[in-house]
């Protein structure tokens, strides 16, 4: 059977293009699955493996977005992983949405929202055997420091936002290691395009090789 990875993410699991919204105001704009980090993982991993995609836009850690209250991470995870069981591997990227004023704003909180969804996974026997099922903390990308002229600098708070961006590997790092989780961090191998948010092409593919590179170990 092959080895279950469930990979539980915002926009940049989702695959939101960086390049802005167009003139018509459409909002799903969304690189096609080979492009994706995802889709690029399944394809390295092979056939013996099985790359579950579970991005949602907006996706917070435990945080309630008062304009989409059903984004909020932890009332959706317990839900997530008994519907993918048997899983091999949870991988946690989230985080860069609980940088908003109206939602968190500060990476500390956005840290504890990743540690609470940790101790969820440890509490759900979703793995082989009714195991628990490893995790990996995926710290995301930094918050371009561009992002005062993206279409997103007033909703995330402008240039702060990449400040706190910059505070969250050394926060989820001291996460893993308490609890004894897997961490990488996503800005050593990628980065935001232009709107100062989302990977560009080129990230989905290094992120990917390097993740690969991760889970074989």
């Amino acid at each position: 059977m092959s080895k279950r990875i469930l990979c539980y993410g915002d926009s940049n699991t989702w695959g939101f293009m960086p390049d802005g919204q167009p003139e018509d105001g459409s909002y799903h704009i969304r690189y096609p699955f080979e492009v994706r980090w995802t889709g690029i993982l399944q394809g390295i991993l092979g056939p013996d493996y099985r790359v579950i995609e579970e991005g949602l836009n907006g996706r917070t850690t435990m945080w309630d977005d008062p304009s989409a209250p059903y984004r909020n991470g932890a009332k959706y995870l317990d839900a997530c992983i008994e519907t993918h069981a048997p899983l091999d591997l949870i991988m946690i990227m989230l985080g860069t949405n609980d940088l908003k004023p109206r939602i968190s704003g500060r990476a500390y909180d956005s840290a504890i929202g990743v540690e609470l969804l940790v101790e969820m996974i440890g509490k759900n026997p979703t793995g082989r055997n009714h195991a628990v099922p490893p995790a990996l903390i995926v710290s995301p990308v930094a918050i371009g420091s561009h992002i005062e002229k993206s279409p997103y600098a007033d909703e995330f708070g402008g240039r702060e936002a990449h400040e706190e961006s910059l505070k969250a590997p050394k926060y989820l790092a001291a996460i893993a290691k308490v609890s004894r989780t897997e961490f990488m961090d996503a800005a050593k191998y990628a980065r935001t395009g232009p709107d100062a948010i989302h990977l560009d092409a080129d990230s989905h593919k290094k992120f990917a090789k390097a993740l690969a590179q991760k889970i074989k170990k």
